[in-house]
């Protein structure tokens, strides 16, 4: 079955196809990225998880789900 979607050029000229979802080289999942490595980082080091929270600038919740999401894909 074709996949549909709106071709762009990206900067460095090669083409993307966009099928409504975010390009892995957007900015922002850069951020999200970058973020998610600064509170294994922290909780490696013995942060607790307010600490990751607030100094991350995410919510509690946020921390709890990636350090799970995390433990999950260790055990797999």
């Amino acid at each position: 079955m074709p996949v549909h979607g709106e071709l762009f050029d990206t900067p460095g000229g090669e083409p993307l196809v966009s099928l409504g979802l975010i390009s892995i080289h957007h900015p922002s999942v850069d951020a999200t990225r970058h973020k998610s490595e600064v509170m294994l980082r922290m909780k490696a080091d013995g942060r607790s998880i307010d600490d990751i929270a607030r100094e991350v600038g995410v919510s509690r919740s946020t921390v709890i789900r990636l350090l799970r999401y995390v433990e999950r894909a260790a055990a797999s």
